[in-house]
């Protein structure tokens, strides 16, 4: 390749990682957006109630991806390798570690942090990631268990969510 191509090549990849980066900030005003409204109109139980009904659909929507694409009701670490993939395209900075038979999905970074501390929710997202991974584990399994050890808007280092098959 000529060197010319090649700088073109790396401005065509800065620009969709700018692109990219930009629809990241543009779903988090959409969503917060919405809930803002829903909370001026409706009030904040009612908004919290939607955003964890909200959660819920996304939840069983991850959950049914994960069966259509061949994961198995079984397979812990091909479930949260997918959720570490799905974090990371969301900008978040997450990893997989096992621990046993038990594989805990680990978040030392969130932008949703930031989009509620600015629209005026600090510390309120942890409630509605939950929701997500508790809603997804039960769609692909009754027997997936999920357990919040840590979590970033606590104070902690990370949130670290522990999945688990029950016996």
């Amino acid at each position: 390749m000529s060197s010319s191509t090649d700088t073109d090549q790396a401005k065509k990849l800065a620009r969709a990682e700018r692109d990219w980066q930009s629809m990241q900030r543009i779903c988090h005003d959409f969503f917060h957006g919405w809930r803002r409204t829903v909370q001026d109109r409706y009030g904040a139980e009612v908004a919290k109630e939607l955003e964890m009904s909200f959660y819920q659909r996304i939840g069983e929507g991850t959950g049914k991806m994960f069966l259509d694409r061949g994961g198995k009701p079984d397979e812990l670490e091909k479930l949260v390798r997918s959720l570490v993939r799905a974090s990371e395209v969301m900008g978040e900075e997450a990893h997989l570690t096992r621990e046993g038979d038990d594989v805990l999905l680990v978040h030392t970074a969130c932008p949703w942090m930031d989009s509620f501390r600015a629209t005026g929710a600090a510390n309120q997202c942890q409630a509605s990631c939950d929701h997500w991974f508790q809603t997804t584990a039960k769609t692909i399994s009754p027997k997936i268990r999920v357990v919040t050890e840590s979590a970033l808007p606590a104070g902690d280092a990370s949130c670290t969510r522990r999945f688990s098959l029950a016996l």
